[in-house]
């Protein structure tokens, strides 16, 4: 039997693997986090990042524009923002549960994005609007604070995280000097 002829160029020097190899074993190595772990993340993740934005919308609303809120106290409106901050990560919790694995989060398209940040705003919108309707706010005056969650809690984000991307991408394109 013929010995198979080693490879050329192989000078014991180390080859490193691609980007896309690299993720591939990442995928295969990593275990998958259990639903327990990934529904307390979601729970905590949503709370954390929910709450202290809607509480800042909230007093600077009742800052600039009392009559808004119904010029409630800081601690009404604080109270506010844990009600929904505690109802969104309610939804959070149901979401994790009812999503079948973090691998098909691994690289979403622009579509699936666009309705994952849709229905975001949704809850967003249900929470607030129930937390706000049962404070004994007007349509008008809960439809206003709503729609400045949304913006702050999902368009804001969005857009900033779309001028880093753009960012990032110009400076990978761009010849280093």
């Amino acid at each position: 039997m013929a010995q198979p002829a080693p490879e050329t160029g192989s000078d014991g020097k180390l080859v490193w693997a691609s980007d896309e190899v690299i993720a591939r074993i990442r995928q295969e190595v990593t275990p998958e986090p259990s639903l327990a772990s990934r529904v307390a993340l979601a729970v905590l993740a949503a709370f954390v990042l929910t709450w202290p934005p809607t509480f800042v919308v909230f007093a600077l609303a009742t800052l600039v524009a009392p009559a808004v809120t119904d010029e409630a106290g800081v601690g009404r409106v604080a109270l506010w923002a844990l009600q929904i901050a505690g109802l969104t990560a309610v939804a959070a919790a149901a979401g994790a549960a009812l999503r079948r694995s973090a691998e098909a989060e691994a690289d979403p398209s622009p579509r699936r994005i666009a309705l994952r940040i849709a229905g975001h705003a949704l809850v967003t919108v249900a929470c607030a609007g129930l937390v706000l309707a049962l404070a004994g706010l007007s349509v008008g005056r809960y439809a206003t604070l709503t729609a400045a969650l949304v913006v702050v809690l999902h368009l804001l984000p969005m857009g900033v995280a779309r001028l880093l991307f753009r960012l990032r991408r110009r400076a990978s394109a761009s010849p280093s000097v």
